[in-house]
């Protein structure tokens, strides 16, 4: 991966002078980022603190002391960023661009600092319509409204994060008041779960395609309603825990629906989100075995969750400001999970043991020209306790963690 991205800097002027008379355009960008966190309790959290879902549960040693309650700090600069763009070639007699972007961000915590392609992608717009081919966000991740929190992860885990590959055709509707659009997708870096840990596998052996479908519309000035839902499959097993071919599938459902309130100086975006088998979105929940069949095949269940989250913020002047607010909840199975006496046969879901998580904080960002200065602050809490055959939670009690944050980042 290292050679290939050398490589890919190293022939950036040649692609230019290559195609300097058919008019096309390549363009360098990205930024360079520096952060501080401090978290005030030990967290559940990935890519060297960056990513944060919730705080830990309590962990007692021989004395009777809660093992993570300790504080934690982090210093890192893997969220730096680099974009190839492309555009101003023909094909087919659509306007075509193409958008190549990677981070040192890692593919997993393991590989943290290691450079990883977060997008790889083909556009043709033909006007009204456009065709995109390639790796990009998932359609569940609104690229228009989601949290502009300063941490990495984009408001996990009540927003959804994910990129896949996908086929995605879009159709404009009105005059440009808007969209709606279907795609075609697959996993790649973000896994669903499954009986060999987190592992694209799934995805693949169930030989069908995730579809999904958005559509956004612009109702006034500065007043904008969407709404997305998809279906996916997963093959957990091919082959049974007795050694017999297993086709067993599990199929899930997801949707969200959203606001965006513009003014001049402020934005308010509003966003909901309920679905089946949430974890591949790197949100709570995820699915498990609610039946063992004679022959030794497993039948499934999702386990259901919904959040909400609010983001307002203001987008003028040299000094912003931002307060951010969310909230999820385990809604737990379809059916009733299948036990092995005191334990579950299989629970592929995140979170399992928390009821609820809810978060808040204010953040302040500093601009000078292309130079940022963000500070943040946000206290997180989860409400660990008792799975149930349900797979929702009872006997609860709330763990709470603050997070205080300074990023500095220039943009080029």
């Amino acid at each position: 991966m290292k050679k290939l991205f050398i490589l890919m800097l190293a022939l950036l002027p040649l692609v230019g002078i290559a195609q300097k008379k058919n008019d096309v355009k390549v363009k360098l960008g990205g930024f360079v980022s520096a952060e501080a966190i401090f978290d005030s309790r030990k967290t559940v959290n990935s890519r060297e603190g960056e990513v944060i879902l919730y705080p830990a549960a309590k962990s007692y040693d021989i004395n009777g002391e809660d093992l993570n309650d300790r504080s934690e700090l982090f210093m890192t600069s893997i969220h730096s960023r680099l974009n190839v763009g492309v555009t101003g070639f023909e094909a087919f007699g659509a306007q075509g661009s193409a958008t190549i972007q990677g981070d040192f961000v890692g593919t997993s915590t393991g590989r943290s600092g290691l450079f990883r392609l977060r997008h790889a992608f083909v556009k043709l717009d033909w006007g009204k319509d456009e065709l995109l081919v390639g790796k990009t966000w998932h359609p569940m991740f609104v690229t228009s409204c989601f949290p502009k929190v300063q941490h990495w992860g984009g408001g996990l885990p009540f927003n959804v994060l994910g990129r896949a590959p996908q086929f995605r055709y879009t159709r404009e509707l009105g005059d440009k008041k808007g969209y709606a659009f279907i795609a075609a997708l697959s996993e790649m870096d973000f896994k669903s779960n499954g009986p060999d840990g987190a592992n694209v596998k799934y995805a693949q052996q169930a030989s069908i395609p995730e579809f999904s479908a958005q559509v956004k519309y612009d109702f006034a000035k500065g007043f904008t309603l969407g709404a997305t839902a998809g279906y996916k499959f997963l093959k957990p097993m091919v082959v049974n825990p007795l050694g017999a071919k297993t086709d067993e599938l599990l199929s899930s459902y997801q949707m969200n629906a959203w606001m965006t309130l513009k003014s001049d100086k402020v934005v308010w975006n509003l966003h909901t989100i309920y679905g089946q088998n949430m974890y591949n979105f790197v949100m709570l929940g995820g699915y498990g075995v609610k039946n063992v069949k004679a022959n030794g095949d497993y039948e499934y269940t999702n386990v259901k969750t919904s959040s909400i989250w609010s983001d307002v913020y203001t987008t003028t002047g040299n000094v912003r400001y931002g307060l951010f607010a969310g909230y999820t909840k385990n809604l737990g199975a379809d059916d009733d999970l299948a036990k092995n006496g005191d334990d579950f046969v299989g629970l592929y879901s995140r979170g399992s043991n928390i009821d609820y998580v809810y978060q808040f904080g204010p953040r302040v960002e500093f601009y000078s020209g292309n130079f940022m200065i963000g500070t943040q602050a946000l206290y997180t809490s989860a409400a660990y306790g008792t799975t149930q055959v349900n797979g929702k939670v009872k006997d609860s009690n709330e763990v709470g963690s603050t997070r205080l944050m300074v990023h500095f980042k220039y943009s080029f």
